[in-house]
């Protein structure tokens, strides 16, 4: 189910779908989901509701990272606010209750600790006035400012049990204070007219560690947690306090998104796990790339500059694989290792370096840049030149930005051009003109060779076996702004063609594509309608521009958060939210604003 709500501060982050169930929890980094899901419920009148059965209504406070969520059930209003501290592993919750008579309200939490529920406890803590679950060095306790009014622990997923969460349809809970295995929580407070109170999560390597953050939370106060870290991300959008609300809002999740080691994993929604056998939580540096030209654009020098740390130990003979783990190690893959290199989308090397150039020219970060220069720069800038046919001056083959297709691409060689003339420019600033000579000429030997790919009036997308492979993909519309002028008289033909072909409502990635479709026709895809946005931007042309980032706008979900792809009867078969998405909205924003510029 497709996710709505994002929250996190770099260290714990969670999702809620569309019914507020949240179903993802990361911590301390996104390597591990540790929730299967977490629920909240009703007892009123001997009625029971889960507020996921109750359509709720789901959105963000405006300018914040936190989210509210509205119900209503037998009389009762419910006005639920949650947020993740700004600086520590803590989620606060703020439920507003509207109540004539007796109500129970009850919280589960169904942890996957490690994502295994094998040998997880879960305990009801006195002393703490909480539920505790843990393994290992992962602890979780849930804690509230009222007192307990009943608790249970319990089995589930085996042996016939359907988990804890059950026992809550009665109004009643068991009282077992402690399981062991495959196990849940749940909890109840009881109110008897209208009430405000606070629950919280605090994360933590051991007990000792949820003793100490939850005594904080107590002495702090939930409420200025909340209250502080609200006024925090309004203060953090004073950088882009001009753009409109939905700008600010993709900025916003693409930081909850960001990891404090600088990691920017593609996507965490998990929902994908059903169909895909693996998740979106890796990153590829292509899509990370991006997001950190579109925050050093907007002037989050912070961000990109975590990631180009994290990527600098990854580089393996100047090159990146294809994609990694959020902790630094190789992610999986399916490209078969059958030739003399390991096999790459040589895009994401070039493009890390592209998007350095972009940093450095944002901030002249000249101390830290150095540190860079001839472990990772002229590291990646020699193997773009060594991974080069000779007699073409192309790059060699290697798969394609959709991870299909093995050949020489457009796109890629795009990137290379921009991986290249990055590269140039870096040697030009530290002196050594020989190499930046060097660097300059292979781009433009490069560029020189890309006229090949024009045909029949449009950039081919590959050159395969000597063959041109003239399939109408969108991704020819971002190389080519990488590589040529954007009124170029190819570029705009290339882009009227693309238009012509791929216009389903938004762009499609390219003719024929079938991943994830449900009809006839491919789905269209964010991020190729926010190129073609940059695209008409860069000819001079902002109201085409605006057209395709209100496009954007409508077909994002009504909390802000961007999807991979839409299909023709509106939902969403993939990822929510992918961060290239946000990054793409914010580079089509930016330049709507300031004017198109690729920075080489």
């Amino acid at each position: 189910m497709t996710r709505y709500i994002i929250l996190g501060n770099g260290i714990l982050t969670v999702l809620a779908d569309s019914t507020y169930k949240f179903r993802e929890l990361y911590y301390p980094l996104s390597t591990h989901n540790h929730l299967d899901s977490s629920r909240i419920g009703l007892f009123k009148n001997n009625e029971f509701r889960w507020i996921h059965d109750l359509n709720p209504s789901i959105e963000y406070l405006e300018d914040t990272l936190t989210s509210k969520v509205r119900v209503s059930f037998n009389n009762l209003e419910l006005e639920i606010y949650d947020t993740v501290d700004l600086a520590y592993e803590i989620l606060v919750r703020k439920v507003n209750a509207k109540t004539d008579s007796e109500t129970r309200i009850f919280f589960t939490w169904d942890f996957h600790i490690n994502e295994s529920p094998i040998g997880d406890t879960c305990l009801y803590d006195p002393n703490e006035n909480g539920i505790i679950h843990y393994k290992r060095d992962k602890w979780f306790l849930f804690s509230c400012d009222l007192p307990i009014f009943q608790y249970a622990t319990g089995y589930k997923e085996e042996e016939g049990y359907v988990g804890t969460w059950k026992d809550c349809e009665d109004g009643e809970l068991s009282g077992n204070p402690i399981a062991q295995g495959s196990v849940d929580s749940a909890m109840s407070i009881k109110i008897n007219s209208n009430t405000t109170f606070y629950c919280w999560l605090v994360c933590g390597n051991c007990y000792s560690d949820l003793k100490k953050r939850n005594e904080y939370v107590k002495k702090r106060g939930p409420d200025k947690i909340l209250d502080r870290t609200s006024a925090y991300w309004k203060a953090w959008l004073t950088k882009i306090s001009d753009f409109d609300s939905f700008t600010k809002r993709s900025a916003l999740v693409l930081a909850s998104s960001w990891q404090n080691n600088g990691a920017i994993p593609a996507s965490l929604d998990t929902d994908i796990l059903r169909f895909n056998r693996d998740t979106y939580n890796y990153v590829w540096h292509r899509d990370a790339a991006f997001c950190a030209i579109a925050f050093s654009l907007l002037n989050y020098q912070e961000y990109p500059r975590r990631l180009f740390t994290f990527t600098k130990p990854l580089l393996h003979n100047g090159f990146l694989f294809q994609k990694f783990t959020v902790d630094g190690h190789w992610g999986s893959t399916w490209h078969p290792w059958l030739m003399k290199k390991i096999p790459i989308q040589e895009d994401e090397t070039a493009l890390i370096l592209y998007a350095l150039w972009i940093y450095f020219k944002k901030f002249m970060d000249i101390e830290y840049i150095k540190e860079l220069y001839r472990p990772f720069i002229k590291s990646i800038a020699d193997f773009l030149i060594e991974f080069t046919d000779q007699e073409t001056g192309l790059p060699l083959p290697s798969y394609d930005l959709w991870e299909e297709r093995y050949g020489i691409h457009f796109y890629t060689a795009a990137t290379v051009y921009a991986g290249l003339k990055s590269a140039s420019n870096f040697a030009s600033f530290f002196g050594e003109y020989d190499l930046a000579k060097k660097y300059s000429k292979a781009a433009s030997r490069l560029k020189d060779s890309m006229s090949l790919f024009f045909s029949d009036g449009h950039f081919a997308r590959s050159l395969v076996n000597d063959k041109l492979d003239l399939t109408a993909d969108a991704s020819t519309i971002l190389g080519a702004l990488l590589v040529y002028e954007p009124n170029d008289e190819k570029v705009i033909e290339n882009r009227k063609y693309i238009e012509e072909r791929l216009n389903v409502g938004g762009i499609a990635r390219y003719e024929g594509d079938s991943y994830l479709k449900e009809f006839n026709i491919p789905n269209a895809w964010f991020i190729t309608t926010c190129w073609l946005a940059q695209q008409y931007i860069a000819e001079g042309n902002l109201e085409k521009g605006k057209e395709c980032i209100k496009w954007v706008i409508e077909k994002s979900l009504p909390t802000g958060l961007i999807p991979e792809q839409i299909s023709k009867n509106m939902r969403y078969p993939s990822v929510s939210p992918l961060s290239w998405s946000h990054a793409e909205l914010l580079r089509a924003s930016y330049y709507l604003r300031y004017g198109y510029n690729n920075f080489i």
